[in-house]
C-alpha cells in the first residue's frame, strides 16, 4: 500500500463513518465531526475539528505486514497470530494503580515471552481502525471533551478509542489455534496473579464493549507517568473458571456475592474429590492380594459404589475438598493472623450464627471438619431465603446480619485462594 492508497483509504472510511471532510491536503486530511451536545437540558451541534496527519498515515502504512501476518481470534475484540495476542480487558475494580504505564510479567526488554496490560498497542488500534464497531466507539470519544484541542483542529490520533488491552508476546507456535490456547492459560495465570498479589482485577472481553461518553475515564486511565509494574512470568496455569469465580469475588462490593463466589471455587471440585475416594478405595480393594472375583469381593465392590453414591452430604464433599488442597498448619497460621491483625477471635471463639453454635478448632484433628461446618452453615443462610430449610434463621441482603458476611468472607477467601494454586498444573 503507497500513500496515495493509504489517504484514499482514511478519507473513504471517515467520510463513510459520518465525518465531513472540509480541508484535503497533500499529505494531510481535516475533517469536521458533528456531534449532539447536551446541557441543561438544552442540545446544540458542536463541530470538533479533526486532523489525519501524514505520521498518521505513515503509521498505518508501516503495520500492513503485522496486520497480514495476523487473525481477528479468537472473539471480535482481539487479534491473534502464532507469536501474539493481544485482547480488550476490562478493570473489574476501581483500584488500578495510578500513573503507571499498565503490568509486565516476565521481561519485556528480551525477545522472550512476555505478557503485558496497558492501553492498545499501535498494531491493535490500527488493524481495528475502520472496523465500524470500533470506528463507533472513537466517534463516541470524539464526541466528549475528552482530549479535544480548546483551539485548533484535534489529532485524530488523540482521541481514537484506546482500551486496556492484554498482549501475549513473543511466542513460538506453530498456528492460530494452538497460540490461542496457550496464551489463554497464560493470560488466565496473570489475571488470577495480579488480583492476588496486588488486589487488582480486570477480566477478558469477547466483543466490542457498549460504552457511554462517561466510561472513556475509567478505561482509558493508565497514564504513564511511571514504568510499568513488573511481575515474574506464570510458570504454572490455574484453572480458568476458577479464576472467574475468583475474580469475580474480588472484583464484588457485596458481601454475599462476594462469599458465594469463593465459595464456588470450593464447591467446584466437590464431585472430582468426591469420585476420587471411591476410585482410592476400589483401586485398594482390587490390589489386595487376596481379591478374588467371587461373589464375596465383588458384593464388597458393589456396597462401595452404592455407598459413595448416596453421599449427598455437601458438608461432607466440602471437607474432602479441604483435605486435599489445604494445609492444615497453614490455615492455623491464616486464622491466628487474621484474629491478631484484628484484636478479635471471631473464629476461634464459640458463637452463634443464624441459629447454630460454631467455632473453629486449632486442633489438626478438628480444624477442617469445623471448617467445612461453618462455611456450609453461612452459604445456606445466604442461598436459603426461607428458614423451613432448616428451620433456622436466614440471612437477609443489606441487613444486620451483613456484618457476619463480612467477617467470614477473609477465611472463605483464603481457601479460595489456596484451592486454585494447589490445583494449578505446569504450563507448556
Amino acid at each position: 500500500m503507497n500513500f496515495h492508497e493509504a489517504k484514499e483509504l482514511f478519507k473513504k472510511s471517515y467520510l463513510e463513518a459520518g465525518l465531513e471532510l472540509f480541508n484535503e491536503e497533500t499529505k494531510a486530511l481535516r475533517f469536521n465531526c458533528k456531534c449532539l451536545k447536551t446541557y441543561d437540558a438544552t442540545s446544540y451541534k458542536k463541530d470538533v475539528k479533526l486532523r489525519i496527519t501524514e505520521e498518521d498515515i505513515n503509521e498505518y502504512i508501516d503495520s500492513e505486514e503485522f496486520r497480514s501476518t495476523i487473525e481477528n481470534a479468537p472473539v471480535e475484540c482481539s487479534i491473534c497470530s502464532p507469536t501474539y495476542r493481544e485482547q480488550i480487558i476490562q478493570p473489574l475494580t476501581q483500584k488500578l494503580p495510578l500513573g503507571v504505564e499498565g503490568f509486565v510479567f516476565g521481561n519485556s526488554s528480551e525477545e522472550q515471552l512476555y505478557v503485558s496490560i496497558s492501553n492498545a498497542s499501535t498494531q491493535f488500534i490500527n488493524y481495528f481502525r475502520f472496523d465500524k464497531k470500533y470506528l463507533q466507539h472513537c466517534l463516541t470519544k470524539m464526541c466528549s471533551s475528552i482530549g479535544i484541542s480548546r483551539s485548533g483542529v484535534t489529532d485524530i490520533r488523540s482521541l481514537l478509542y484506546s482500551p486496556f488491552t492484554i498482549r501475549v508476546c513473543n511466542m513460538s507456535e506453530g498456528n492460530v489455534e494452538s497460540a490461542i490456547k496457550h496464551s489463554s492459560a497464560l493470560i488466565d495465570s496473570c489475571l488470577f496473579t495480579l488480583a492476588y498479589s496486588k488486589d487488582v482485577s480486570f477480566a477478558l472481553v469477547n466483543e466490542w464493549p457498549s460504552l457511554t461518553k462517561r466510561e472513556f475515564s475509567l478505561i482509558e486511565n493508565f497514564v504513564g507517568l511511571y514504568p510499568a509494574i513488573q511481575q515474574p512470568l506464570p510458570t504454572v496455569t490455574y484453572h480458568s473458571d476458577l479464576v472467574r469465580f475468583y475474580l469475580l469475588g474480588t472484583s464484588s462490593d457485596i458481601p454475599d456475592l462476594q462469599f458465594l463466589s469463593f465459595y464456588q471455587v470450593l464447591e467446584y471440585f466437590f464431585l472430582k474429590v468426591s469420585d476420587e475416594k471411591l476410585y482410592d478405595q476400589l483401586f485398594r480393594r482390587l490390589s489386595d492380594p487376596n481379591f478374588r472375583p467371587t461373589p464375596f469381593f465383588l458384593d464388597r465392590l458393589i456396597q462401595d459404589v452404592i455407598d459413595h453414591n448416596k453421599i449427598t452430604d455437601e458438608t461432607e464433599m466440602l471437607k474432602n475438598v479441604l483435605y486435599k488442597f489445604i494445609d492444615k498448619e497453614e490455615v492455623i497460621e491464616f486464622i491466628n493472623m487474621h484474629e491478631t491483625h484484628f484484636g478479635e477471635k471471631w473464629y476461634t471463639t464459640q458463637r452463634e450464627l443464624f441459629g447454630k453454635n460454631v467455632v473453629v478448632s486449632q486442633h489438626e484433628d478438628h480444624i477442617i471438619g469445623t471448617i467445612a461446618n461453618r462455611i456450609k452453615i453461612i452459604r445456606n443462610a445466604i442461598v436459603h431465603s426461607s428458614d423451613r430449610y432448616e428451620r433456622y434463621p436466614r440471612h437477609i441482603p443489606f441487613s444486620e446480619s451483613t456484618k457476619i458476611i463480612e467477617c467470614e468472607i477473609p477465611l472463605v477467601k483464603f481457601l479460595a485462594e489456596k484451592v486454585i494454586i494447589a490445583s494449578a498444573i505446569p504450563l507448556d
